[in-house]
């Protein structure tokens, strides 16, 4: 499972004293609440304050208590209600033209679109947020956004060097402000990033650092979080009780206070550890409990909310701003009233002229236009032909992997059914099989069709992932080795998958036929020549025989059908080594760059 990253959500403890006519009394009460991780008995308290803050006309304690109530919203999975309290903070505080509060804002829309996995709009909140914070020169809020571009650089881009850099950044600021609720989350993210690069003992060294800080000031939330990143690391070393020991401890905390994201991870890393275990039976039971924490954080129906809610938000802002050009617009029709008549002569001298050039405009506006349009349709029919063409290409490889196992399981099913001997057991352990492989192949299809993962460091990022997953379990010593690859290298569908599918396959059947001990996979990119190179030092094969199974067919068909090359280098009794090359067009090397 992924480790839980700290993205900071501002705790506001120390802008009581802005509160000038609401009682700061009650809104400690409720922050000491929200504190120790009781949620629901803290959001009562908020918004009771937040009544009287209205009728005070009270908008600086407004906009703090609205910062907390979208706290309390966000920690329990409400993210649609999150989502419109941080926007009426943000909409307070650019109306009362408080910078500090305004950047605040911006890290928590930001933090809540990094919860629901849109990095692009979190990272664009965050520089925002950052480049206020340095123009009123407040440190603070500097080091808050340097901790959660870090997470971004961590978990999105997989540029574990900035992240560090980031996470560093931060870590001297909040030092030098003694703040220890922040220095507990940049130690978390540091050992998160330390545990992807392999540094194990590293990683729960400031894992334990963060969970130091949480014990000593009663942070639930925290102390949940680092226990099940913890037995993450554990696991990954395969010391399975260990990490059942800290998943579990985790879950407990989480679910008492109802942190329902970190119940999300802790769930799915307990059903991985029995499974690494060989626990399938309990294994099966948390999977299905993570599965259910799952439904409760991720809908469609909360995304289609946080959608309407920032369109209403922005729709609301550029109201306001017409309202104020219309103001200024009659201010300068005023102005130029008063000069109207001096210039109603000559412009009679110049209206002949002006006539002729407005039709000249018109004419050319006409033309300019007809040839747009004509250009936008060919565009349109160029999209439908695309659109077409990968339509026909999904509906291939669906039918061809998940028809054929639907196939292939109704067929094993119904001979379990009919066959009164024991081996029905058997039939049963193919079914399941088959169906793990669906499951496998439909999340790759979902995977590769994302729009979002067209670069060739996610590929690359994604392909290092299910490779650890075919491996680990493997008795097969590993190493993956790729290169750090900036995301201006974009991928044709049709190029990460059948990069995918044939790495895998090259994998698997090393994994199943070459009884080998070691195994390597490495890749690199030079002058425009991607190249995979797998070897293992197994037993061997006739790489010059003809095989009457579809794999090796496969793997040859899929490395042609994207212009590369692909060599052999195998007999038998001897190790084995798959070499490819890919081409990548100019069309592929396209810079990318945010907005």
């Amino acid at each position: 499972m992924r480790p839980l990253l700290m993205t900071l959500l501002f705790a506001l403890n120390s802008m009581l004293t802005l509160f000038a006519q609401t009682d700061s009394a009650m809104i400690a009460a409720g922050a000491e609440l929200y504190k120790k991780g009781e949620y629901e008995s803290s959001l009562p308290v908020f918004e009771k304050c937040l009544a009287t803050a209205k009728r005070a006309n009270d908008k600086a304690s407004q906009v703090i208590l609205y910062d907390y109530i979208g706290h309390v919203y966000g920690q329990t999975g409400k993210i649609a209600d999150a989502f419109q309290s941080y926007h009426q903070s943000a909409a307070l505080s650019e109306e009362t033209g408080n910078m500090a509060a305004s950047a605040r804002a911006l890290i928590n829309i930001g933090a809540l679109y990094e919860e629901q996995k849109d990095y692009k709009k979190a990272l664009e909140n965050y520089s925002k947020s950052e480049a206020i914070g340095s123009s009123i020169h407040n440190s603070s809020i500097i080091a808050d956004c340097a901790n959660n571009k870090g997470v971004i650089y961590e978990q999105y881009l997989k540029k574990y060097p900035e992240a560090i850099k980031e996470y560093n950044k931060a870590l001297v600021i909040y030092t030098k402000l003694k703040d220890q609720q922040r220095l507990a989350m940049t130690y978390n993210n540091l050992g998160i990033v330390y545990k992807y690069l392999g540094s194990y003992a590293k990683a729960i060294s400031y894992y334990k650092k963060s969970l130091l800080v949480g014990e000593s000031t009663g942070d639930q939330f925290l102390i949940a979080a680092n226990m099940t990143n913890i037995g993450n690391v554990y696991a990954m070393l395969k010391e399975y009780p260990r990490a059942i020991e800290y998943n579990t401890r985790g879950l407990d905390i989480a679910l008492k206070i109802k942190a329902i994201n970190v119940a999300v991870e802790a769930a799915g890393s307990l059903a991985e550890d029995y499974a690494g275990m060989k626990n399938y039976e309990e294994a099966f039971l948390w999977h299905k409990k993570y599965s259910a924490y799952t439904d409760s954080l991720f809908n469609s129906e909360r995304l289609q909310q946080i959608g309407e809610l920032e369109s209403k938000y922005q729709t609301a802002k550029k109201e306001k701003e017409i309202t104020q050009l219309k103001e200024q617009q009659l201010t300068n029709e005023l102005n130029l009233s008063t000069q109207k008549i001096l210039l109603q002569k000559r412009n009679y001298q110049f209206g002949g002229i002006g006539g002729i050039v407005f039709m000249f405009g018109v004419v050319t506006f006409l033309l300019y236009n007809r040839q747009q349009l004509k250009q936008k349709q060919q565009r349109e029919k160029s999209i439908l032909l695309a659109e077409f063409k990968e339509r026909r290409r999904i509906s291939r490889e669906m039918h061809d992997d998940i028809g054929a196992g639907l196939t292939q399981i109704t067929l094993m099913s119904e001979h379990a059914r009919l066959n009164n001997q024991p081996t029905y057991v058997n039939d049963l352990a193919a079914i399941a099989t088959t169906s793990r492989k669906l499951i496998n192949n439909m999340s790759e299809i979902v995977w590769s069709l994302n729009p979002e993962n067209k670069s060739l460091d996610l590929l690359l990022a994604y392909l290092r992932e299910q490779l650890n997953k075919l491996l680990e379990y493997s008795d097969i010593d590993f190493t993956i080795s790729f290169p750090e690859i900036h995301s201006d290298v974009i991928l044709s569908n049709e190029q990460k998958r059948n990069i995918l599918l044939t790495t895998k396959e090259i994998v698997h059947n090393a994994v199943k036929y070459s009884k080998a001990k070691n195994i390597t996979v490495t890749a690199s990119l030079n002058s425009g020549i991607l190249v995979f190179d797998i070897a293992d030092d197994g037993c061997g094969f006739d790489a010059t025989a003809s095989f009457s199974g579809n794999g090796m067919k496969n793997i040859k068909q899929r490395i042609q059908e994207i212009g590369g090359e692909l060599h052999i280098q195998s007999t038998v009794g001897t190790s084995t080594a798959f070499s490819y090359s890919i081409p990548l067009s100019l069309t592929t090397l396209t810079k990318l760059s945010f907005t």
